[in-house]
């Protein structure tokens, strides 16, 4: 029973999938300022994956992927770079993530 129990266990550990192996980012929590003609969302999840928003919205309404690497954004504003395109699915991923210390991601990858 012991060694059932061990196997399912391993089972279990062998298809979990680390963040930096799915490849997709979840920012969770900030304010997201997606740009002009969108309404500010307070407490939001964006998910970016292959260099491009995949999802974008409520916390409520878009769930995040598992085996994602989480930025936590609470207190923060998510807003596309000067001059770049709205935060929306399809779109780079190129965005600041501002509060107490500015992040800037381009093409999907933090660089700042």
């Amino acid at each position: 029973m012991k060694k059932l129990g061990l196997v399912l266990l391993l089972a279990v550990l062998a298809s979990c999938t680390s963040p930096k192996e799915s490849g997709v980012k979840a920012i969770v929590g900030a304010r997201l300022e997606a740009g002009a003609g969108h309404e500010p969302i307070d407490y939001s999840v964006v998910v970016i994956e292959g260099g491009k928003i995949r999802a974008a919205g409520t916390e409520a309404a878009v769930p995040v992927p598992k085996g994602s690497e989480i930025t936590r954004g609470k207190g923060m504003t998510i807003e596309p770079l000067p001059g770049g395109e709205p935060i929306e699915p399809g779109k780079p991923a190129n965005l600041i993530l501002r509060g107490s210390t500015e992040r800037v991601m381009r093409n999907g990858e933090w660089v700042q």
